[in-house]
């Protein structure tokens, strides 16, 4: 049973419904607001890690789509560094994006379920650690994928759950929003696949299958989407491709990966949440089922949430290991069952110990990874983490501006990795005006930045890490006419060296190293054989 709305959520006292929602109103707008102030402090506390800085790199030049993922992220971050430089401010929308979020939330929670589950709903999301940091604060597809994804189900639980509802204006909510999300991202296609269950397991909701708004709706999205359609098109369906792929059968079961993903989203989500997460979903499980008053209200979330849920944490049974946080989109839907449930139980003191007890974990979690990232302290003290520390990825490279290979004249046309990923903080470190190509056969986004066949006859600079430098150096060797003798650098925190780097200078590009991609491709091989 849902706690009563004239209880309060953090006092014993009784008062008005009104002045209950009103108090719980004003709580959230607290907890959404102190949380941003907290990232914000986190943000300015790290260095970009290397999606960020990849993100950041390949975003200089707009376009369509990227390889990647859909466009919206990385044209937030074009005009965000236009605006605020190539800094830590260039994460303020996203921080501004996620407390965005958490309002929505909170109002979806309220719409469904009260206002007290509203506003623990709100606090559990701010104080999940992915939520806090990846898709709360950092430069990734996720913050705005999850606004529109939570404004598009409280757009259709107004339009489910309330008696005549403005038909027509919130399933053109719903369809644009579900647009913004198919820009930021190809998992939100599980959203209509779950709305699609909902309309078919729920007799209260099925005859919206006959009505022209939904289907108006959809057009809409897919207008919207349009442009990452085209630029797919015009690239063989590379991004798509590359996307599924991750997907695709390998031949044999691999159960062991299924409970290494499992775990790796609890530790994501963290114990303490996961578990009334987990609790709210049984609940709807339970009562959406057995169509009880509230049910369809659980059904629709529990449509909404379990598809991306079972299918990333699944397909690493049959497929590539998988990144956890391919299933959060589903989670976010958990969380208004989560206030829900923790609305409707326990007394206030155990929730109030408990809410102090996350937040208070959260705020040591985070410590000990800016403490990390900026000293590196536990590989002092445990150095067998070496190699296995994450938050290497958040160390700057900025030391490489201060190479005289780099620093003085003549400067090298462009800068050649062998990896995306020393490609995106290389390019991040040294500025928009040194080109950065990968001679890799996975250079993602980069093989669509500059035209290979542009830089030919001109020098370049190699960066390389050290340890990969032989191997890197027989595989590029064949388009220069010449390389010069290896400058060492090392990059690392607190006096301790941790990355090394070789600079190679690299006379006269012989011939575009060819890419994999399928346009790209072809493009270099005309270009060998000098067709127009």
């Amino acid at each position: 049973m849902l706690q009563s709305p004239r209880a309060t959520t953090f006092s014993n006292e009784t008062v008005a419904p009104e002045r209950s929602a009103a108090r719980e109103s004003a709580l959230a707008i607290a907890v959404i607001v102190g949380f941003a102030l907290t990232r914000i402090a986190f943000a300015y506390a790290l260095d970009f890690g290397v999606d960020e800085a990849y993100t950041l790199t390949v975003a200089r030049r707009l376009a369509w789509s990227y390889f990647d993922h859909p466009p919206l992220h990385q044209w937030i971050a074009h005009f965000a560094a236009l605006a605020l430089g190539e800094n830590a401010a260039a994460r303020l929308p996203f921080i501004v994006l996620f407390a965005a979020t958490g309002w929505v939330v909170f109002a979806l929670a309220r719409e469904l379920f009260g206002a007290a589950a509203g506003l623990w709903a709100t606090f559990v999301l701010n104080a999940t650690p992915f939520f806090f940091a990846s898709a709360g604060a950092w430069i990734v597809p996720d913050g705005p994928l999850l606004l529109a994804l939570a404004a598009a189900a409280w757009a259709l639980s107004r339009l489910f759950f309330r008696k005549r509802p403005a038909t027509w204006p919130l399933w053109l909510a719903a369809g644009f929003s579900l647009g913004l999300a198919g820009l930021s991202k190809y998992n939100a296609a599980f959203f209509p696949l779950g709305l699609l269950a909902f309309l078919a397991l729920s007799r209260d909701h099925r005859h919206w299958l006959a009505h022209p708004a939904p289907y108006c709706a959809a057009a809409v999205a897919l207008a919207m989407i349009a442009p990452v359609i085209l630029w797919n098109a015009e690239n063989g369906w590379v991004s798509l491709l590359f996307q599924s792929g991750r997907g695709a059968p390998a031949g044999h079961w691999r159960p062991a990966q299924v409970g290494a993903m499992a775990a790796s989203e609890i530790a994501l989500l963290s114990p303490w949440i996961f578990a009334p997460l987990l609790a709210g979903l049984i609940e709807a499980g339970r009562l959406g089922l057995a169509r009880p008053k509230d049910g369809g209200r659980r059904l629709f979330l529990l449509c909404l949430a379990l598809p991306s849920i079972v299918v990333f944490t699944l397909t690493p049974l049959w497929g590539a290991r998988g990144l956890p946080h391919w299933a959060m989109p589903g989670w976010l839907f958990a969380y208004p069952l989560a206030g829900a449930w923790l609305a409707a139980r326990a007394s206030v003191y155990a929730r109030r110990i408990w809410a102090i007890g996350a937040a208070a974990a959260l705020a040591l979690v985070a410590a000990i990874a800016v403490a990390e990232a900026r000293t590196g302290f536990l590989l002092s003290l445990a150095p067998s983490l070496a190699g296995a520390d994450p938050s290497i990825e958040s160390l700057s490279w900025s030391k490489l501006r201060q190479s005289p290979l780099l620093a003085a004249p003549p400067r090298p046309a462009f800068v050649v990795a062998t990896k995306w990923t020393e490609a995106g903080k290389i390019g991040q470190a040294l500025g928009p005006q040194v080109p950065v190509l990968v001679f890799s056969n996975d250079p993602r986004g980069f093989a669509f930045l500059d035209d290979p066949q542009s830089f030919v006859g001109e020098d370049a600079i190699i960066v390389v890490a050290k340890k990969r430098l032989a191997e890197s150096l027989a595989a590029v060797v064949p388009y220069f006419a010449a390389l010069g003798e290896p400058q060492f650098m090392s990059l690392g925190r607190d006096g301790r060296d941790e990355i090394d780097l070789a600079l190679v200078p690299a006379r006269r590009l012989l011939r575009p190293y060819p890419l994999p991609y399928p346009r790209r491709a072809d493009s270099a091989s005309r270009s060998e054989k000098g067709a127009p």
